[in-house]
């Protein structure tokens, strides 16, 4: 029986299954990865999956044949508690969803370290209907849902001018814009290979309490995205939020009322609800993890979270981590450097977030962007068209070479070429 040290990875998203990646390569670690469900799918990507431009399962990662290939392994089940003193995690039970069959009994593991990397989820705001009405992108489940209901709309219509086909956003961060940006190609390419109606009878409004869209970017980009939006026809009401949620219509803070035939929120995140009972641990304001320059949970040995469901400084000022992709892979960069060295006693140096600047999808062939400039007024460059979407297009490229390799990130980019060749671009299923 191996005496090395057991590191329990809670979480299989972009930051949990890179971590568990690159500390399987390790001979002197047990590395455990848990999740609830069977594979991974890199979030960024949900919007494609929503809009019918990617298929079930084409994008997915196998834990279990990843973690046989990379050196970790795969325990599947729900996380339901932390025993900090015990050092131990209690998981649920893993049943059959068509019958409810148990095929795993609930279980404890041990742990020498646990890194807690299991995500958020879209924050509602208390806003009324929310959770009734709206359809979300936090998961595979729920983008796929999302397509099917959006295809059975269209197959429905089709054929008849008097019936327009509306779709409210509520949130016009990077989720939102690329959303709305995704179904209008799919329209037309429903229509161009599936003999439905175009992109032409598609009204999409695209809500955001903000300002302006990707508030977060500089002023720049975020005309590019909202000029690229208008042109597609999609309607931005920004500067407005959302009184309550009812069946087929969103209520507006300013009196005016949105009707929709599919209701989606993409507004900000928030810790998971089961987060308040899961162990001893600090939580922000939004339910996140808060942990110190290190990625360590605070006042709780051995325990660190990375990714969406930690609270984390940045290196400088004040500021938090965001919560997105980029931030992820540079924690599990982080952490697996650093965890093995803690193991051993060793003291680290803390963890220093860098941002590489931000890049939208707004469509096949074109996004918009920033890259910091380097300068000392660390102003940005900005950036659209083809150039952006080609450097959007080699950040989930990157990710796959991290977890497969750079032999088969090829051989999976040559797949998608030729797949592309022989099938229609959107997935009319």
């Amino acid at each position: 029986m191996s005496t090395n040290p057991v590191v329990v990875i809670v979480g299989g998203g972009a930051a949990g299954i890179e971590l568990a990646t690159r500390l399987g390569k390790r001979d002197d670690l047990d590395v455990v990865l848990v999740d609830r469900d069977a594979s991974h799918f890199w979030k960024p990507r949900l919007h494609e999956l929503a809009a019918g431009l990617l298929g079930d399962g084409e994008e997915a990662v196998p834990f279990l044949a990843h973690g046989h290939s990379h050196g970790y392994r795969f325990v599947p089940g729900a996380l339901l508690r932390v025993d900090a003193e015990r050092k131990t995690v209690h998981l649920d039970a893993v049943r059959l969803a068509q019958d409810d069959e148990t095929i795993l009994p609930p279980r404890e593991l041990r742990y020498d370290a646990l890194v807690l990397a299991f995500g958020s989820r879209v924050n509602d705001f208390g806003t009324p209907g929310v959770l009734e009405y709206c359809d979300m992108l936090d998961s595979p489940a729920q983008a796929i849902a999302l397509r099917r209901r959006i295809l059975a709309l269209a197959l429905r219509t089709a054929g008849d001018p008097s019936k327009r086909i509306r779709v409210g956003i509520v949130g016009a961060g990077a989720t939102g814009v690329e959303l709305a940006a995704e179904l209008h190609h799919a329209f037309n390419d429903m229509h161009r290979y599936g003999g439905l109606d175009s992109a032409s009878k598609l009204d999409i409004t695209l809500m955001d309490m903000a300002p302006r869209v990707l508030p977060a970017v500089d002023p720049r980009t975020s005309e590019t995205a909202r000029r690229v939006l208008e042109r597609m026809g999609v309607t931005v009401r920004v500067g407005v939020g959302v009184n309550a949620v009812e069946h087929g219509a969103f209520d507006l803070k300013d009196g005016s009322r949105v009707a929709c035939d599919i209701q989606v929120w993409a507004a900000g995140v928030v810790g998971h609800d089961f987060v308040s009972d899961l162990g001893p641990f600090e939580l922000s304001r939004d339910r996140r993890i808060v942990v110190d320059g290190t990625l360590a949970a605070r006042g709780v040995a051995a325990i660190y979270a990375m990714g969406d469901c930690a609270y984390a400084p940045a290196s400088t000022g004040g500021d938090i981590v965001p919560p997105t992709a980029q931030a992820a892979h540079q924690q599990a960069e982080y952490l697996a450097h650093a965890l093995p060295r803690a193991l051993h006693g060793e003291r680290v140096a803390p963890f220093a977030y860098r941002s590489k600047g931000t890049l939208v999808s707004l469509g096949v062939r074109q996004a918009t962007g920033e890259v910091p400039s380097g300068g000392k007024g660390h102003g940005v460059i900005s950036m659209r068209g083809w150039i952006a979407k080609l450097l959007y297009v080699s950040l989930q490229f990157m990710h796959r070479v991290t977890l497969h390799g750079w032999a088969r990130a090829v051989a999976l980019w040559m797949a998608d070429g030729l797949r592309n060749t022989t099938l229609p671009p959107v997935k009319l299923h």
